[in-house]
C-alpha cells in the first residue's frame, strides 16, 4: 500500500472513531434552555404546513406537565391555531429547518416521553455535526495536503466547546454545521463554476439562511470573488455570469420554500428578520471580567476575548501566524493590481483566494458584530459559525512551519497538545462545555458565565434521585437557571417525586448552577455554604458548576 493510502486510511479511522463515540456517548448530556421551545418552534411550523396544505394538526405539542389544550398553549407562546396568526408566533424568526425535520420524525416514529425525544434530539444534533466534519475536511483538503487537513480535523474535533454542544446546541452548532457545507460548497463552485455546483450551493446557502440570517454572507462573498475572477475575461463573461444568475434564482426559491417565516411577504419578513435578528432585544445581562453588562452594551472586546480565552492555546498561536502571512499576500497583491487582470494580481492561485474568502469571513463578520454592536450572550456562541475559518486560517499557519520542518518533526511537537486536550475532554465529559484555556488560571468563575445553559442540573437532578429515598423530594433554585427544563430528562415517575417551590425555607435542597443574573457570584456562593450543607459539587478545574446543599 502506497504511503498516500496509509494516510487517507488514517482520515477514515478518524471519522470512524468521532462516529462511534458520538453514538455511544449522546444520552450522557444534559438539556440546554433553548431546546424545549425549539421543540416547539418545530411542531408550530410543522402544523403550519399541516394547514397550508390541509393536513390534520397534530396533537402531541402539548407538554406532558401542561394541563391546558393545544390551542391555550400555542396562544401563551403567541400563536393560534390559524395560519393566519403565525406572523404573532414570537419564535417565526427562527429558522425551523432542524426543528421542523425533529418534529416530523417525532410524529412519524411515535416518540412519546419527553427523555426519548431529546435523546433524538441530541443524537440528529450530532449527526449534522458529523456530516458538516466530512465537508470540513475535504474543504481543507481543497487547499492543504492531507497530512495538514488531517490536522486539522484533529482540530476541529479537539474542540471542546464546539464538541459538546454539538450534542445539544440545536442552533448555533446547527447553523455552524449548515454554514460549513455551504462554505464547501462556495469555494468547490468559484474553483471551477458548473450549473451542477450551482445547485448545491443555492441549496447549501439557502439551508445556513432558513437558520439564519447572517448565512447571507456566502453568496454575499461568492458574487464578489465570483465576479472579480471573470473581470479580466474577454471571452464567454456573459456565459460565466448566466451560472451567478442560475444560482441567484434558485438560492431565492429553496430559501423561500424552506423557511415559512416567508411565505406570506418573502422580502419584507426576510428584511425585518435581518434587522431585527442583528441587534436582539435579548434585555438579560452577561457575566463578564466580574461585571453584569446588558448584552445590549457590550464592550467591543466581548467575541474577541471569548474566542481567544475559550480555544485551546496551540490553536490561537497558530491562527495569529496563519493571518499575518494571509494579510502579507494581499497587501503584496494589492501592490501588484493593475487593470489587466484583477484577479490574478490580488491572488496567485485559487489556494490564495480561499485563504482571503475565509480570512474576510472571519474578520468581517467580527466586525461587522462589533459596529452593529449586535447582541450577544451566553460567551461567543452565536458566533460559532466562523469557526471552520478559524480553524482554516490555524492549519495556513501551520503550513508555514510543515513547509520549513520535516512533517515528523511538526508532528513530534503538536501531538502532545492534541493529546492534553483529548485527555482533557475525557477526563471532563460531559462537562467539555466549560473549556477555558490557561490565558486566564485564577477566578475563572468569579469572572466568567461557566454553565449559562444549565446543562450540568441534569446531572444535580440525578444524584437526589438517586441518594434520597422520599417519594417526594422539595427544591429551591438559587441561581437563575431552569432546571423545570432539565425534569424533560428523567421518566415520569422520577419528575413526580421532584416539586420545585418558591421559598427556600419551605425546601429540602437549595440547587444552584452558579449562573445568575444580578449579585456577586463569590458572596452569594459563600452566604450558601456558610447556611446550608453542602451536599455535592461539581467541578471542573476547581470551579464549581453545579452544586447540591441540604437545607439545614
Amino acid at each position: 500500500m502506497k504511503l498516500q493510502n496509509y494516510i487517507n486510511l488514517v482520515a477514515v479511522i478518524i471519522f470512524i472513531l468521532l462516529f462511534l463515540t458520538g453514538i455511544t456517548i449522546y444520552t450522557d448530556y444534559g438539556i440546554s434552555w433553548d431546546e424545549y421551545n425549539q421543540r416547539i418552534n418545530g411542531f408550530v411550523n410543522l402544523n403550519i404546513i399541516k394547514q397550508f396544505f390541509n393536513f390534520e394538526i397534530f396533537p402531541g405539542i402539548v407538554p406532558e406537565n401542561y394541563n391546558g389544550s393545544l390551542d391555550g398553549y400555542l396562544k401563551n407562546l403567541g400563536y393560534e391555531k390559524s395560519s393566519q396568526n403565525f406572523e404573532k408566533y414570537i419564535g417565526k424568526e427562527y429558522g425551523a429547518i432542524f426543528d421542523l425535520t425533529m418534529a416530523y420524525l417525532e410524529e412519524k416514529l411515535k416518540i412519546i416521553n419527553s427523555i426519548d425525544y431529546f435523546h433524538f434530539r441530541h443524537l440528529s444534533n450530532f449527526l449534522v455535526f458529523y456530516i458538516s466534519s466530512i465537508f470540513f475536511y475535504f474543504l481543507l483538503k481543497k487547499r492543504f495536503s492531507t497530512k495538514l487537513s488531517i490536522i486539522g480535523l484533529l482540530f476541529w474535533i479537539l474542540s471542546p466547546r464546539i464538541f459538546a454542544e454539538s450534542f445539544y446546541n440545536n442552533k448555533d452548532i446547527i447553523f455552524l454545521s449548515f454554514f460549513t457545507i455551504g462554505l464547501y460548497c462556495a469555494i468547490d463552485f468559484l474553483d471551477l463554476p458548473t450549473y451542477k455546483k450551482s445547485f448545491a450551493l443555492a441549496l447549501s446557502c439557502a439551508l445556513a439562511i432558513s437558520l439564519r440570517v447572517m448565512g447571507i454572507i456566502i453568496p454575499f462573498i461568492v458574487v464578489i470573488f465570483y465576479i472579480l475572477s471573470i473581470a479580466g475575461e474577454k471571452k464567454n463573461k456573459y456565459q460565466n455570469l448566466n451560472k451567478i444568475f442560475f444560482y441567484f434564482i434558485l438560492l431565492i426559491l429553496f430559501t423561500i420554500v424552506i423557511w415559512p417565516h416567508l411565505w406570506t411577504n418573502p422580502l419584507f419578513n426576510f428584511l425585518d428578520t435581518f434587522k431585527n435578528m442583528s441587534a436582539y432585544p435579548w434585555r438579560g445581562s452577561v457575566f463578564y471580567f466580574g461585571d453584569y453588562i446588558s448584552a445590549k452594551n457590550l464592550p467591543w472586546h466581548y467575541p474577541i476575548v471569548w474566542i481567544f480565552i475559550s480555544t485551546p492555546i496551540l490553536y490561537s498561536l497558530l491562527f495569529i501566524i496563519g493571518s499575518v502571512f494571509i494579510i502579507s499576500n494581499m497587501i503584496v497583491g494589492f501592490l501588484n493590481l493593475s487593470n489587466n487582470n484583477i484577479s490574478n494580481d490580488i491572488w496567485k492561485n485559487n489556494k490564495e483566494r480561499t485563504d482571503i474568502i475565509l480570512f474576510l469571513i472571519f474578520f468581517f463578520t467580527i466586525f461587522l458584530v462589533i459596529k452593529l454592536n449586535s447582541t450577544l450572550y451566553g460567551g461567543w456562541r452565536h458566533l460559532y459559525f466562523i469557526y471552520p475559518c478559524f480553524i482554516f486560517i490555524s492549519i495556513r499557519g501551520l503550513e508555514h512551519f510543515y513547509n520549513k520542518f520535516s512533517f515528523k518533526y511538526l508532528i513530534f511537537f503538536i501531538l502532545p497538545f492534541l493529546i492534553h486536550t483529548g485527555f482533557w475532554m475525557i477526563k471532563n465529559h460531559p462537562f467539555q462545555f466549560v473549556f477555558f484555556n490557561n490565558l486566564i488560571v485564577k477566578d475563572i468563575n468569579n469572572l466568567f458565565e461557566l454553565d449559562y445553559w444549565g446543562v450540568s442540573n441534569k446531572h444535580s437532578l440525578e444524584h437526589i434521585l438517586i441518594n434520597d429515598s422520599n417519594k417526594k423530594i422539595k427544591l429551591f433554585v438559587a441561581s437563575a437557571s431552569a432546571y423545570s427544563f432539565s425534569l424533560e430528562m428523567f421518566d415520569k415517575k422520577d419528575k413526580k417525586r421532584i416539586k420545585l417551590v418558591n421559598n427556600v425555607t419551605d425546601a429540602d435542597y437549595l440547587v444552584t448552577n452558579h449562573y445568575y443574573q444580578n449579585g456577586n457570584p463569590k458572596i452569594l456562593n459563600y452566604n450558601f455554604k456558610n447556611n446550608y450543607n453542602l451536599v455535592k459539587e461539581l467541578k471542573i478545574n476547581n470551579m464549581p458548576i453545579n452544586s447540591i446543599y441540604k437545607i439545614k
